[in-house]
C-alpha cells in the first residue's frame, strides 16, 4: 500500500512531455495481479492532472503497455520485464523495485534502508523517455547516473 502511494506522488510530481490533455484517465499498470489489487484499495477516487486515476493489470508486450502512464514492475515480475524490452517505451514511467532495476533501464527504484522503504531516480532515463520529476522529488531520492 505504501509503494502504491510513492506511486501516486510520483504521477503528482511527474511532467511527461507529451500532454496528458487528450487522455480520458490516467493509468498506472503492472503485470502483478496483487498490486493492483492493492492499488485499487489505496488509490480509490484519486485523480492526476485532473484525470481519474485507473489502475491495470498487464501483460508485459508492447500492445498493453501502451496505455499506461506509470508501469510497475515488482519483484515478482522483474524476470518477464527484462525479457519485455519496455524501457525504451516512450512517456512511461517505469518504476521497480529489483536490485538492478535501474541498470536495466528502469527509471525508479525501490529499496529498504534502516527498515524504511526509500526510492532512487535516474533522471536521465526518466528525461530520454520523456519525463522530468519535481526537484522536490528529487531532493528526496538517492540520485543515480547510469
Amino acid at each position: 500500500m505504501l509503494k502504491a502511494g510513492f506511486l501516486y506522488n510520483f504521477a503528482r510530481f511527474g511532467s511527461w512531455d507529451q500532454p496528458l490533455d487528450n487522455l480520458k484517465q490516467f493509468t498506472v499498470c503492472s503485470p502483478d495481479k496483487y498490486f493492483i489489487d492493492v492499488a485499487n484499495s489505496a488509490l480509490k477516487n484519486r485523480t492526476i492532472k485532473n484525470l481519474p486515476l485507473h489502475n491495470k493489470l498487464i501483460t508485459l508486450d508492447d500492445t498493453s503497455i501502451r496505455g499506461c502512464n506509470i508501469v510497475f514492475i515488482t519483484s515478482n515480475t522483474f524476470a518477464k520485464w527484462q525479457t519485455a524490452n519496455i524501457a525504451t517505451v516512450k512517456n512511461i514511467m517505469v518504476i521497480g523495485e529489483s536490485d538492478s532495476f535501474i541498470e536495466g533501464g528502469g527509471h525508479i527504484r525501490f529499496f529498504l534502508s534502516a527498515g524504511k522503504v526509500r526510492f532512487e531516480i535516474a533522471p536521465k532515463q526518466l528525461k530520454d523517455a520523456g519525463i522530468t520529476m519535481s526537484s522536490k522529488v528529487l531532493r528526496l531520492a538517492r540520485v543515480v547516473q547510469r
